[in-house]
């Protein structure tokens, strides 16, 4: 992290407390030059579509900031079709913790969630949210909405935010089975929600601008599943951010023609790269620590070591029925990887590393993610028998001060070591 960031990340830190509101007005300036420079002076190292998730991405977090008052605070498998057809914001739980991670201060906002009794071992990514919020920085949106879907955290954190807000919150109760009568449990909640939009928001949700998003929503699909065909033969230079860009593109923008205009870019530059060579080839499982040195100097933009994906990009690529769109949006939630057994989700990285030829997985375990460090090790027998090498990673992917960089380093080399003796 630059002595700029670190400076700046300080006087945040400092502030959040006694001048909560001078923090926020920092972190909406630094966003904003951010945004600027990315747009105007990007990083000629990136590919267009990484240079223009760049400045989406962070659009798509300064924009509830600066109205707050027609945003609302979701997660991230929060299906937000409905939010977009509103012209609501959605303020992304992990994407904002990340932000705050890139801007130095999430210590500040971590060791303040502590402070007020959240747990040590509870999720980085939501004490920084639960930090930002009560200390004041974090301005208070219209209402929350979240989902029951992979993380337990999600029930606890929002049911919090809500009280501490004064706010309403919907959840979306999503069962660990995909039937017949959990699609349609499901599906009426999802009307719930639309119901619970326009009570919250004072105007109807039109029919046709829901259609609009779920074409549009297809299309992507679409355009991403030609990705998929395509990265499978090709060397595509990544980095770590970029790919933790992509999750707002697959989760909480689509839909939006921002992220239509990104699957376009992103196939155009699959079609025009490099084919696979000698590389290797990893697939990442979980989150990605973006802001890590050590992992980001052998990841990033490297001719030797391609990161074709993380798992959490491809865990629901399903297209939707307009004409039965809460149906649609149940089964989406439903068929998601993260739902049910560990099992399932091991079967979509194996299918998926089979089909863009990878050489290995590395499975990062995020401090405090229940789901991900329970299947590490059934992963790995799974990955194993079927010839997939595999790498266990303890990490944390938001919280700097929580990290054993050194060995993190070591084991990665050495993995990445084996799989070039293997190739």
């Amino acid at each position: 992290m630059s002595f700029i960031i670190n400076k700046f990340g300080g006087v945040v830190g400092k502030s959040i407390q006694k001048k909560p509101q001078r923090s926020l007005q920092l972190l909406k300036a630094g966003y904003y030059v951010s945004g600027k420079q990315m747009k105007h002076l990007p990083n000629q190292k990136l590919l267009p579509h990484q240079r223009y998730a760049a400045v989406i991405s962070n659009g798509a977090i300064r924009a509830p900031l600066e109205r707050p008052e027609n945003s609302a605070v979701v997660s991230v498998f929060m299906p937000c079709e409905m939010l977009h057809a509103s012209d609501i914001t959605p303020q992304f739980t992990e994407g904002l913790a990340c932000y705050l991670n890139g801007a130095g201060c999430e210590q500040a906002f971590i060791h303040l969630a502590e402070d007020k009794g959240i747990p040590q071992t509870y999720c980085s990514y939501h004490k920084i949210l639960l930090g930002a919020a009560l200390s004041g920085v974090l301005p208070k949106p219209r209402f929350i909405a979240n989902t029951t879907l992979a993380c337990d955290a999600n029930n606890n954190t929002f049911r919090t935010l809500s009280d501490f807000w004064g706010v309403p919150q919907f959840t979306l109760d999503v069962p660990d089975r995909e039937t017949p009568d959990t699609v349609a449990y499901v599906a009426g909640q999802l009307s719930d929600l639309k119901s619970f939009i326009e009570e919250v928001m004072g105007k109807k949700l039109k029919d046709e601008d829901l259609k609009t998003i779920i074409r549009r929503e297809n299309s992507s699909i679409q355009l991403y599943r030609r990705y998929f065909e395509e990265l499978a033969k090709k060397n595509l230079p990544n980095n770590m951010t970029s790919e933790m860009y992509k999750i707002f593109m697959t989760h909480i923008l689509f839909g939006t023609k921002a992220a239509k205009r990104y699957f376009e870019l992103l196939l155009k530059d699959t079609q025009t790269a490099a084919d696979s060579g000698k590389e290797i080839r990893i697939i990442w499982v979980h989150t990605l620590p973006f802001w890590q040195d050590s992992l980001k100097n052998i990841f990033n933009q490297s001719g030797k070591y391609h990161l074709l994906c993380c798992d959490m990009n491809f865990d629901s690529m399903i297209e939707l029925d307009e004409s039965r769109p809460y149906e649609a949006m149940a089964q989406k939630l439903l068929c998601n990887t993260m739902r049910g057994p560990g099992k399932r989700r091991t079967e979509k990285i194996l299918e998926t590393a089979k089909a863009l030829h990878a050489d290995g997985i590395v499975y990062f375990c995020h401090w405090g993610c229940k789901q991900t460090l329970g299947n590490a090790y059934p992963a790995k027998e799974q990955l194993d028998n079927a010839g997939i090498p595999i790498l266990i990673l303890d990490g944390d992917g938001c919280d700097t001060g929580n990290v054993n960089d050194g060995q993190m380093h070591t084991r990665l080399q050495a993995f990445l070591e084996i799989l070039e003796a293997r190739k």
